[in-house]
């Protein structure tokens, strides 16, 4: 699939008509000496995922779960799935 791509001058002028495009297909916006942007659709496990994965706090305890694991001190998916049980 090719996507469209367009300016940030074109958005701008154009806006409810290029996000009425990206509900359909992704469109790649582009502006001089900048990374390129997508838009796109969101479902509902993308908003979860981002919201997830930027809060500092999950991240946090991801690096402390592999620092235990890391140093000898993590759990069997057994022993996992039994805790959560609980």
């Amino acid at each position: 699939m090719k996507l469209k791509t367009i300016s940030v001058e074109q958005l701008a002028l154009e806006t409810a008509k290029v996000i009425d495009e990206a509900r359909k297909h992704p469109v790649v916006v582009r502006s001089p000496g900048k990374p390129p942007l997508i838009l796109r659709q969101l479902v509902d496990d993308d908003t979860a995922d981002e919201l997830v994965i930027h809060n500092p706090k999950f991240r946090a305890s991801i690096r402390a779960a592999r620092r235990r694991r890391g140093a000898g001190k993590g759990i069997s998916l057994a022993a996992a799935r039994s805790r959560l049980k609980a």
